[in-house]
This record gives structure tokens, C-alpha cells and sequence, in this order.
């Protein structure tokens, strides 16, 4: 997955302590539209075979149609999906706005300059953060309109053709009274007579060949000629992408281990000035130690201080004890 913000600091380990709440996601990957799918190719088919059968009405040619694929273009999303399979990189997880339950002050009161007041470092043992960012991968929908046009091409209806037969082949003869040259009085008859093919009388007739019917050659169809390129109407299709995602207002997180929460008063004490006197060491943000006392905050509480200002110190008023 690709990484989008810095890792939590090992200052805060935080554990969610529900399911993501996503407020405010935002797909950082850009959606490039797929190919039609099987259903958007058939829904183009469909419309296709129907252009295609209106040119068919009154003819006896065959008509179809080739779909041909047009723009894409886009309509609504990407919209994160009913299921969207959601994937968390936890190492990009940064979590915001601290709130602390318990604190304590860890080590003992320290002096910082000519303050009167002494020091400690605050940590807070419990506490959530309001809300966290990360990076996220899930499933979203984007829908478009996927444009087409249908080459209507057709084959022209070959009709029957009519190969003529023959009545039955053959000639007579007379060997009669007045043969003439053994035809007689037979000349005269032709396949026109109903009774061409019979004996008539002293005509006899010889056969030759077998009588053909009348035949047709079977019908057929010419070669796929393309006619016209029609419009269809665009196939919406809705794809669903899994994208590389940013929440910037998710789950709060409950704080595990401790959280360094700075430097904080734990023992004041107003100084005095003119006819004033000193007030008295009072416990501050939590602190419950013995050591807000005037004898600490001459001896341990200045070591290790590093930019204690003797000078400074040496003119402020503190309690006697």
C-alpha cells in the first residue's frame, strides 16, 4: 500500500477501541474505466438484433448486427461500496487532539531560572485521542455510460429459380396403310398431345428417355453486405474499484503505555515583595510528593537544572520552610 503520511511516534502506541468510523474519506488513487463487461456486451447485443430485425420487416433477407463500442463516459462515484472490504495500514495511523484521564509527575521537583515555583514532567497513564488519520484501502463504485453503434449488414434473399422438365422422350411409327417412310399418319403428333406417349392406334411409339418434372433450385442468400451504422442508447455499468484511500477524522483511540505530556507547575509558591510576606508551598497538577518545600527548592531542586540563573535566584522571597 502506498504510504501517504509518517509513522505514529513510539511516544503514543495507540489501539482502536472500535470499529473505524469514517468521516471524512477520500480516495487519493485515480478510477480508469474498465472494458464492457458480459452484461453490458449483451445489453448492446440485444439492441443491436433489434435494430437489425426492423430492417428485416417486409423482406425476406437475413439481417444482423455487429456492436461496435463507442466513448466511455463518466456518470457518478467513486462511492464507497456496501461491503467495502476495508484494509487499515495501522504503521500509517496518527492520532489527534489528547485527551488525558490520569496523570502523574514523574521525578522530583525541579527549579527552572529565578521562578518561585518548581517543576515536574507531567505523563499521562490513561486518556484518548478524539480522533485519528491513517491510510486505508476499500472497495468503492463508480458508474459510467458506455456509448456503442450497431453495423447493420444484411445477406439479399436468393429466390427459387425454375429448371423446366420434359414430357417423356421417344417417337412414333406406323407400319400401316401409307407408312411414309414408317411414320404414316403419325406425324403430327408432339408432346402437346395428352396422350403423347401412348400407343394411338396403328401409332406406336418408341421410348427414349424418362419424363422430367418441373424443379426449382433451393432458395439461398448472397454474401453479408454491409447497409448502415446505427446509434444505440449508452449501457450504464458500475464497476467497483479497491483504492488507496485517506481518512483525516477517524475512531478515536485509547492511549496504551504513557504520553509525555510536558513540563507543569507542581509546587508554587508567591514570592513577596515590599511589606509582602511569602505565601506558602502548595501542590500543583497532580503532584503528591513531600517535596514542595523551601529546603528542597535550595538544595535538589537545583540539580540538574540546566539554565538555573543564580543572580536572578538570589533576589526572589520563599516561604521559611
Amino acid at each position: 500500500m502506498r504510504k501517504l503520511v509518517s509513522a505514529v511516534s513510539a511516544m503514543a502506541v495507540i489501539v482502536a477501541t472500535s470499529s473505524p468510523a469514517f468521516a471524512a474519506q477520500s480516495v487519493v488513487e485515480a478510477v480508469t474505466p474498465v472494458d464492457a463487461d458480459a452484461t453490458t456486451i449483451a445489453a448492446m447485443e440485444s439492441q443491436c438484433s433489434a435494430l437489425a430485425a426492423a430492417h428485416a420487416v417486409g423482406n425476406q433477407d437475413l439481417w444482423s448486427a455487429e456492436v461496435v463500442e463507442g466513448d466511455v463516459t463518466y456518470v457518478s462515484g467513486p462511492t464507497l461500496n456496501a461491503t467495502p472490504n476495508f484494509d487499515i495500514d495501522e504503521s500509517s495511523v496518527l492520532p489527534f487532539d489528547f485527551h488525558p484521564s490520569v496523570t502523574k509527575i514523574e521525578g522530583d521537583p525541579k527549579r527552572n531560572g529565578g521562578s518561585v515555583n518548581m517543576f515536574g514532567l507531567q505523563i499521562a497513564t490513561a486518556g484518548y485521542y478524539g480522533y485519528t488519520t491513517y491510510n486505508f484501502t476499500a472497495d468503492y463504485d463508480s458508474t459510467y455510460l458506455h456509448a456503442f453503434s450497431c453495423d447493420i449488414s444484411k445477406e439479399a434473399y436468393i429466390a427459387p429459380v425454375l429448371i423446366p422438365g420434359h414430357p417423356v422422350e421417344g417417337f412414333y411409327t406406323n407400319n400401316g396403310t401409307n407408312p411414309s417412310g414408317g411414320e404414316g399418319s403419325c406425324q403430327g403428333l408432339s408432346p402437346a398431345n395428352p396422350h403423347w406417349g401412348e400407343d394411338l392406334g396403328n401409332c406406336k411409339f418408341t421410348k427414349t428417355g424418362d419424363a422430367v418434372e418441373d424443379d426449382y433450385t433451393d432458395p439461398s442468400y448472397g454474401p453479408l453486405t454491409f447497409v448502415v451504422n446505427e446509434p444505440g442508447i449508452a449501457v450504464s455499468q458500475t464497476q467497483t474499484d479497491n483504492l488507496n484511500s485517506f481518512e483525516d477524522h477517524g475512531a478515536s483511540v485509547q492511549l496504551t503505555g504513557e504520553k509525555v505530556l510536558g513540563t507543569v507547575v507542581v509546587c508554587i509558591s508567591p514570592s513577596s515583595t515590599g511589606k509582602k510576606l511569602p505565601g506558602e508551598w502548595k501542590q500543583q497538577n497532580g503532584y503528591t510528593g513531600d517535596k514542595c518545600t523551601t529546603a528542597w527548592f535550595n538544595g535538589g531542586a537545583t540539580v540538574g537544572v540546566i539554565n538555573l540563573n543564580p543572580d536572578r535566584a538570589s533576589g526572589i522571597t520563599v516561604p521559611a520552610i
